[in-house]
Parts: C-alpha cells; sequence; structure tokens
C-alpha cells in the first residue's frame, strides 16, 4: 500500500490551476487528498467485484468474510477451488461467485497479466479487464486510479463525479458528452480532480 498526496503546494495541483484558474476553488475546499493505492492488484479486483451494488460498508463486511475464509490471502487458485455453497455463505451473490470465477480462470489462463500493467496504457488495462465478467468500463477506471494510482482519469460513469462536476459548475443538464468534453482539458491530471471532486461531495 502507498499514498498518492495532494495540496495546493503539489505541482500537479499547481499546473491544474494554470490551465484553469476555476479549480482553484475547488482546490482550496480540500486541505489534502490522500489517497491509498493498493498494489495487490488481484486483490483489488476482487474488491471491486464484491463492492459492486453494495454500500461500502456491507462491502467491506463481506469482504473481509471473504479474505478470513481464504486466510488473509485470496489467490485465483483458492477461487477456482471454492465450493460454491461455502462462498455463498460468506455473503456472496450467485452472480459474483461467477464473476469471482471468472476473475480467476482468466488470470490462471493468462487472458488477462497483472505483471506488465506498468508497460501499458490505460487504454489497453480497460480493454484488457473488460475481458472479465462482471468487470466493466466502470471498475476498470476505478482499479487504473485506486489500484494503479494512474493520474488521468476522469469516468463520466461515476454518478459521485458526474454531480460532483455538475455541482462544481452549477450546471445541473451537462450531457455525459459535455462532461467527459469539460474533463478533457484537465490531461494529463484528470484524476487529481476526480479525487477532489469526491472528496468535496462527501464532505458536503
Amino acid at each position: 500500500m502507498r499514498q498518492l498526496k495532494y495540496n495546493l503546494e503539489s505541482k500537479e495541483v499547481q499546473y491544474l490551476i494554470h490551465i484553469d484558474p476555476n479549480l482553484e476553488h475547488l482546490f482550496k475546499q480540500i486541505e489534502q487528498v490522500v489517497v491509498n493505492v493498493s498494489d495487490d492488484y488481484f486483490d483489488s479486483l476482487v474488491g471491486t467485484i464484491i463492492a459492486q451494488q453494495l454500500s461500502g460498508k456491507v462491502a467491506t463486511v463481506i469482504y473481509k468474510r471473504v479474505s478470513a475464509f481464504f486466510e488473509e490471502h485470496i489467490t485465483a487458485q483458492k477461487i477456482i477451488d471454492a465450493q460454491e455453497a461455502d462462498l455463498r455463505g460468506l455473503g456472496l451473490s450467485y452472480q459474483k461467485i461467477k464473476y469471482l470465477k471468472s476473475l480467476a480462470t482468466c488470470l490462471l489462463s493468462g487472458e488477462i497479466d497483472l505483471d506488465h500493467l506498468d508497460q501499458m496504457t490505460d487504454d489497453e488495462i480497460t480493454q484488457m479487464l473488460i475481458k472479465i465478467k462482471g468487470i466493466g468500463p466502470w471498475s476498470a477506471q476505478m482499479f487504473l486510479m485506486f489500484s494503479l494510482g494512474r493520474e488521468d482519469v476522469y469516468s463520466v460513469l461515476d454518478l459521485g463525479l458526474r454531480n460532483g462536476l455538475k455541482n462544481f459548475l452549477d450546471q445541473s443538464d451537462l450531457s455525459n458528452q459535455e462532461l467527459e468534453a469539460i474533463s478533457e482539458k484537465w490531461r494529463p491530471y484528470r484524476s487529481i480532480v476526480s479525487h477532489y471532486l469526491w472528496h468535496v461531495t462527501d464532505n458536503k
């Protein structure tokens, strides 16, 4: 686990203010943004699948049960070998069990490669991950941000980011395409704006 930290003195934040002075108001609302980045990529994808359509609290409880079941070390082979009834007993739905086994199968077959992600572009990683049942573009984007620490992601598929940007701009009728176009000016640091939007929205 490593941490990414951003504040008004960060070179990335200063660059964003330079290219879009309106962002200064956003950055001044939060003293510092700290992003915890997990480097256990398989574990992160397991957690992403478990968390889908659940509240953060419920997702955490189920993830802890799953982790304890696998003796705090979740591997693809362990998931493949696990009995469906045992996984159901941990609180996982049939659909999520199917997704987890798809993830494990894709890793063991070599269809996905988590060992050379640092040599791949964001788009290449996204296209690889969406081959897994249960991993769509949104999940792939969250993986890019929170597991790889990629700094140029803005997801119009994320309700919090959509609403956060609409509130920041005070324009409630913007389409996804318009939001995506607005975010383009913040390259190559769209993730940083995203983290601030999430924090400001959560604080409100």
